[in-house]
């Protein structure tokens, strides 16, 4: 590398030190503020297996140590799942199905019943379609569990940024 370019590199990270940069996975910001208000958020119980999934994923990136006894926050979820046909033989049998599920979910602060927050989720997981009815029904309950935990981590992400800008 040239003198110009590490010189480069180095005016550039010192220049986002000095306006407060901070990544939001760093283990500064996950055990500061935005940390104790995941954990003052009560999460609603959610429809269905895959809420169940996604509620229990979410539980425990927000609050290991369970529900809150007093929250300061409410977060609802709705789900919607949706099952297409993507390989279609020449014989119209389908051999690989897209599951989607979008999440829709509003954070409200207790103090001022307010929506204070409101985002969405869009996760797509693919399985195959083979003989078996026991592989199938295997295989989409495993789409429908990886959607589920993803759409977690997302939502996670998404209610991290908006505490670490409070």
């Amino acid at each position: 590398m040239s003198l110009f370019r590490v010189s480069l590199v180095f005016l550039i990270l010192s220049l986002l030190s000095a306006c407060g940069f901070q990544p939001l996975y760093g283990s500064a910001t996950r055990n500061a503020n935005v940390q104790e208000k995941l954990a003052l958020t009560y999460i609603e119980p959610i429809r269905g297996r895959t809420g169940q999934t996604l509620r229990n994923e979410l539980l425990d990136l927000a609050n290991p140590y369970g529900t809150p006894a007093k929250p300061s926050y409410r977060l609802s979820i709705r789900i919607e799942e949706m099952s297409e046909g993507l390989a279609i033989q020449s014989d119209d049998t389908t051999t690989r199905y897209n599951m989607r599920l979008n999440s829709h979910f509003d954070l409200v602060d207790l103090k001022t019943k307010q929506v204070i927050y409101s985002g969405s989720t869009q996760n797509l997981a693919a399985y195959n379609v083979v003989e078996s009815e026991f592989a199938n029904l295997s295989a989409g309950n495993n789409a429908r569990r990886r959607a589920a935990l993803v759409a977690a981590e997302q939502i996670n992400q998404q209610l991290s940024v908006f505490f670490s800008g409070r």
